[in-house]
């Protein structure tokens, strides 16, 4: 089987939030079976993971403060999504930004 395997340095999430020096900051790794994101479910569930991978690890950064995790957490999700390039998984996370937007807009 093969693997995409995806490293994103939240460098810059980790810069703007005042966490250690980025030499000092771990590698973000996120493995994705490039097969498992044929279906929209498969998909959506790959999404969730990564998320969920993310906030684990900008919470283990123990940054100064929520709003900096989240942050942190945005900008990994968004470097891995990128670095992916898959259609499927872009549209997935468009999705889940516009809702979130909704939400903060109520």
């Amino acid at each position: 089987m093969k693997f995409a395997k995806l490293t994103a340095l939240a460098g810059v999430a980790a810069a703007l939030c005042a966490a250690p020096a980025l030499a000092d900051t771990p590698t973000f790794e996120f493995r994705v079976e490039r097969a498992s994101l044929t279906s929209e479910a498969e998909t959506r569930d790959a999404y969730r993971r990564l998320g969920a991978e993310a906030a684990r690890y900008c919470h283990a950064l123990d940054l100064q403060d929520t709003n900096a995790t989240a942050r942190c957490r945005i900008d990994v999700v968004e470097n891995v999504v990128q670095a992916v390039g898959h259609d499927a998984l872009s549209l997935v996370h468009r999705e889940a930004m516009r809702e979130t937007m909704i939400a903060d807009a109520r």
